[in-house]
C-alpha cells in the first residue's frame, strides 16, 4: 500500500497516457502502447520514470529505461481497467497494444472522449455528461431512485428558482425560501446552480418527507482535483428552508479514471466518487429501462468515426 501511495501521482499521470492509447484505438481500431507515450516523450516529461541511480548511466540507456518503465506503468493502468471492468472494458489486448471492441452502452467511450476534449472544443460534452451522471446516480439508488438535473444551463427552466420549484414538486422537500439578504428570483449571473449539477434521491414508499438525497457535482476538465470540495451544502442551504430533512451525501462525477489510491483521497474530500469505471459499470449492468434512457442521450453522436 505504501508503494501505491508513493506512486499515486505517477499512476494518475499515466492514466492520461492510457487514455491516449485508447483514443488512438477508438479512432483507428487498434493502437500500440508506445503511441500513448509519444506526447510525453516530446514534452521531455519523463522525470517520473528516472531511476535513482541515473547519474551513473549513459543518456541513451537512461532514455531506453525510462521508456520501458513508462510502457510498463501504462500497461499496469490498462490491466487495472480490464480487471475492474472485465467484459465491459471496450478494448482487447493485441500485440503490444489494444484493439477496440465497442461496448453496449458507449458510456466508457463517451467518458474517454469527454475527458480528452476541452470544453472550448465541444461545450455539449459537459452538458451531456451531467445528464448522464444524473441518470446513472438514479440507477445507483435502485428502483425507488429519482433524480433532477439542476446544473446550468438546464433544460427545465432558465432560473435557479425554476429548477428548485420542480425539485420541490418531485420530492416534497427543498422549499425555496432564500435568506433575507438574497433575491427571491436570482438572475443566472448571481446564482446559476450553486455548484449542484444534479440531485438524486431514494423516494420513501409512503411518499412522506425524509428521503435520502445525493448532491451531485460533475467535473469534466483535467483540473478535476481542484473541484473535489467545491460543492457546499451550507452555501446551498441559504436558498432553502428547509433543504432536506435527512443530511445529504455529496457525489462527485468525472469522466476520468481515478486510480485506486487517489480515489481514497478524493472520496474523503468529495463524498461518493463516480469515475469513468464506476459510471461504466452502472451503465452496462443497468436494467432495460435505464438503458433505454441512455440510448436517448445518443452518446454515439459524440464519438469519432471508426476506420
Amino acid at each position: 500500500m505504501s508503494d501505491l501511495y508513493e506512486r499515486r501521482h505517477q499512476l494518475q499521470r499515466l492514466t492520461g497516457d492510457a487514455d491516449q492509447t485508447e483514443l488512438d484505438a477508438l479512432r483507428a481500431g487498434q493502437a500500440i502502447f508506445d503511441q500513448g507515450l509519444y506526447d510525453e516523450a516530446i514534452a521531455d516529461a519523463m522525470d517520473d520514470f528516472r531511476p535513482d541511480d541515473s547519474p551513473s548511466m549513459p543518456e541513451w540507456a537512461l532514455q531506453d529505461l525510462q521508456q520501458d518503465d513508462a510502457v510498463g506503468g501504462l500497461t499496469e493502468i490498462i490491466e487495472r481497467r480490464r480487471e475492474i471492468l472485465n467484459t465491459y472494458y471496450p478494448f482487447h489486448p493485441s500485440q503490444n497494444g489494444l484493439e477496440y471492441c465497442p461496448s453496449g452502452t458507449k458510456v466508457y467511450e463517451f467518458c474517454l472522449v469527454t475527458s480528452t476534449t476541452t470544453e472550448r472544443d465541444n461545450p455539449d460534452l459537459a452538458r451531456v455528461f451531467e445528464q448522464l451522471s444524473t441518470l446513472l446516480s438514479r440507477r445507483y439508488l435502485g428502483p425507488e431512485g429519482r433524480a433532477e438535473h439542476i446544473g446550468w444551463p438546464r433544460e427545465n427552466g432558465p432560473r435557479f428558482r425554476d429548477a428548485a420549484y420542480k425539485l420541490h414538486q418531485s420530492s416534497g422537500e427543498w422549499v425555496w425560501r432564500p435568506e433575507p439578504n438574497l433575491p427571491d428570483d436570482p438572475l443566472p449571473r448571481d446564482a446559476k446552480d450553486e455548484g449542484m449539477d444534479f440531485t438524486a434521491w431514494i423516494h420513501n414508499l409512503d411518499d412522506r418527507p425524509g428521503h435520502l438525497f445525493l448532491l451531485g457535482q460533475c467535473a469534466c476538465g483535467d483540473n478535476w482535483p481542484n473541484k473535489l470540495r467545491e460543492l457546499s451544502p451550507d452555501r446551498l442551504q441559504r436558498w432553502f428552508q428547509p433543504m432536506c430533512h435527512v443530511p445529504a451525501t455529496r457525489v462527485f462525477c468525472t469522466p476520468f479514471h481515478i486510480t485506486d489510491q487517489r480515489l481514497i483521497e478524493a472520496s474523503k474530500d468529495a463524498g461518493i466518487v463516480f469515475d469513468r469505471l464506476r459510471l461504466t459499470l452502472l451503465a452496462e449492468t443497468a436494467p432495460d429501462d435505464i438503458k433505454c434512457e441512455l440510448a436517448e442521450l445518443n452518446l454515439t453522436k459524440y464519438l469519432p468515426d471508426i476506420r
